[in-house]
């Protein structure tokens, strides 16, 4: 029975992958195996449109490529930072969520406290990649450094793309031009992440919100021992009163807790019931009430029952939430590209700059240390979250 609802849960996740493996499997010739369990797809789609692209715009390609360079090194402080505040906080802060997490749309990596919805997710991702590998691909070209190919490349389960310069005429070139090319892809993470975020905030968002009046509020969660635990206030229950007074929104809620003192009475009113709550004292301030609750939520109610409208709503709601996992994740895997680690953009850029500030075989030398330490920190923070939530439900 477990494996039946397994299999029930991760049902568009298997058949995904049941589908990419047959399609491996009938274009096997055309696949390359690098390593073992890296598969790569090499095509020349996108090539004409990247060389068309950067050689129209050529100079501001390469403005784009130049200004790359310190926002990525910026970018690599600040992902170290995070690892150092990670393996920090797992040392001595056991209680804390885990810095880095695992990606794969709709499976629940144990220990994560980030799940992607697997069709938000696929789709997210691929916006997240394209974007990705054009700016590698335009400020290549744009220097005058061919764009070979362009592919689709697995690593065991997780799926990604990639664009080919001609690496013989990359390590050529000087390393400015070098580091400017690796810096690029991150860089339109960025970008990417940006356009976005002033696109929900500016437009969608405002839009969603005029096509909808607050109802009421909900809790997302029930704190253990607590008054509201106790005497029956349930998740995601919409509550429109408190005590005969209107409750539309969560500033409203918060607001009428606020006035509370220990032992306050409160009737929360729902559409099917009212509940009765006699509060404690708050732990940060014993002058207050609290009804111990968590993620105070406005509801909301579509202005108008016009199938249209309805309709229209909708797909805004999911243009809205796609957009947003394509802002969390473009803003992610900019970031972890710009670790100082082996084959990835942010170890491509240290290891340039590094050969060219202290010659080849030192600067190759601190480069490997550097990636080790890096690598032996992810390892880390990946997989012991993963082996303590395992151990735990054990």
């Amino acid at each position: 029975m477990a494996f039946i609802d397994w299999v029930i849960q991760y049902k568009w996740v298997i058949l995904f992958y049941l589908i990419i493996a047959i399609l491996i499997f009938i274009n096997r010739k055309k696949w390359q195996v690098e390593n073992k369990f890296i598969l790569l797809y090499r095509t020349q789609r996108g090539v004409n449109f990247i060389n068309k692209f950067a050689d129209k715009n050529k100079e501001f390609v390469k403005i784009l490529g130049y200004s790359a360079i310190g926002l990525g090194f910026i970018g690599m402080i600040v992902i170290v930072g995070f690892f150092i505040k990670g393996l920090y906080e797992l040392i001595f802060v056991p209680s804390a969520p885990p810095t880095m997490s695992l990606v794969i749309p709709g499976i629940q990596i144990p220990g994560s406290p980030i799940f992607v919805p697997f069709w938000y997710g696929i789709i997210a991702l691929f916006i997240v990649v394209v974007f990705h590998e054009f700016g590698h691909g335009i400020v290549s070209r744009a220097h005058g450094i061919p764009v070979k190919s362009t592919g689709i490349v697995f690593f065991g389960p997780l799926i990604g793309a990639f664009v080919e310069p001609d690496e013989k005429k990359l390590t050529k070139a000087p390393s400015p031009i070098q580091v400017s090319m690796f810096a690029a892809g991150p860089f339109f993470n960025a970008i990417l992440a940006a356009i976005v975020a002033l696109l929900l905030f500016v437009v969608l968002n405002p839009a969603l919100t005029a096509m909808v009046d607050p109802t009421g509020v909900s809790f997302t969660t029930i704190q253990k021992d607590y008054p509201a635990a106790m005497y029956g206030v349930e998740k995601h229950v919409v509550y429109t009163e408190i005590n005969g007074q209107a409750i539309k929104d969560s500033t409203d809620m918060s607001n009428a807790l606020s006035c509370t003192k220990p032992n306050d009475t409160l009737t929360l009113a729902s559409k099917d019931k009212n509940v009765s709550v006699t509060l404690t004292e708050n732990p940060n301030d014993k002058n207050k009430g609290y009804l111990g609750v968590a993620g105070i939520k406005t509801e909301y109610q579509i202005k108008s029952d016009d199938w249209f409208y309805g309709v229209a709503y909708n797909g805004l709601y999911i243009l809205i939430n796609l957009l947003e996992w394509v802002f969390i994740l473009s803003l992610g895997i900019g970031l972890a590209n710009l670790l100082p680690l082996g084959p990835v953009d942010g170890g491509r850029m240290l290891h340039t700059s590094l050969v060219n500030m202290k010659g080849k075989e030192k600067g190759t030398r601190l480069w490997a240390q550097i990636g080790w330490i890096t690598l032996a920190v992810l390892l880390i923070l990946l997989l012991v979250p993963i082996i303590k939530s395992v151990l735990f439900k054990i």
